[in-house]
């Protein structure tokens, strides 16, 4: 018979503020996002994860999440993230943006986003293209 393996699961706000121990899961149901203890980082370090959440409202994005705008939306980056931390995002074809309704990358208050050597907090497009945002010294980077 096999060990019984638990998996700790609650609000994200109470995962931010968890160190789970070394190998303990744990599950996110609002990011639907599992992460893993390393017994030092508090939420633990993600999984990636291998599908897009389609988002059509504004949305505060999980480390390793994989993002598909299907509207003109806001994606909140987080806050207090591992160096090294990143987030995919993409532009559904039938998501209809334009020039004048793009997709938003916020970056954190007081936090800045840089892309290709311009610094500011939000990052707008209607690209359709795969980009990646990455937590490099203590700023989001869009590649």
């Amino acid at each position: 018979m096999g060990r019984k393996i638990q998996f700790r699961r609650g609000p994200e706000a109470e995962r931010l503020q968890t160190v789970l121990a070394n190998g303990e899961p744990g599950w996110s149901p609002e990011t639907e996002q599992l992460f893993i203890g390393d017994g030092q980082t508090l939420g633990g370090q993600p999984l990636s994860m291998g599908r897009y959440k389609v988002i059509s409202t504004d949305t505060q994005a999980a480390i390793g999440g994989k993002y598909m705008f299907n509207a003109g939306c806001k994606l909140h980056l987080p806050d207090n993230v591992p160096e090294g931390s990143q987030i995919q995002f993409n532009v559904l074809t039938s998501a209809n943006l334009n020039a004048n309704n793009k997709a938003k990358i916020i970056a954190p208050a007081g936090k800045s986003l840089r892309k290709d050597g311009e610094t500011g907090t939000e990052y707008h497009t209607s690209l359709i293209i795969n980009r990646t945002a990455i937590y490099v010294n203590s700023e989001w980077e869009i590649l």
